[in-house]
């Protein structure tokens, strides 16, 4: 009985060592967010000061093949009080594989610091996925 217990413990951890194996997802850090995307390749925001009193900012967003629409939601964000409040929201919408969207805020105020939010809805038929990205922070 003893014997015929131990050969079945063998057994089963020779079937554990020799059958197990991990299994690792290849990801891509881009902008400081790893993408292991259903529909979307690649998503990017940025903002900079063009002048004294105004900042630029913009997006990209490329799909992968199977990506059949993009609708995106850029907000540029202001730190008010410790926290994040919204000054402008531009909305854009493409059939296909890419997107790029670029805006500007001429009422910045100096000593203040502002950051982009991408919020990102890529679709393949009814299906889709949400991605969100914040830019670097401007002190402007």
């Amino acid at each position: 009985m003893l014997k015929k217990f131990i050969s079945t413990l063998v057994l089963i951890c020779v079937m554990t060592c020799c059958f197990s194996f991990n299994v690792f997802a290849e990801t891509t850090v881009d902008d400081e967010i790893a993408l292991t995307n259903l529909y979307t390749n690649k998503i990017s925001t940025n903002i900079t000061r063009s002048s004294s009193k105004k900042i630029s900012y913009d997006c990209s967003v490329t799909g992968k093949s199977t990506a059949t629409k993009i609708t995106v939601y850029l907000y540029l964000q202001e730190k008010v009080n410790g926290s994040w409040r919204n000054v402008h929201v531009l909305r854009k919408e493409v059939n296909g594989k890419y997107l790029t969207a670029t805006d500007s805020y001429s009422s910045a105020i100096s000593g203040h610091k502002y950051r982009t939010e991408l919020q990102v809805y890529t679709y393949s038929g009814s299906k889709s996925e949400y991605l969100e990205l914040h830019s670097t922070v401007l002190n402007f």
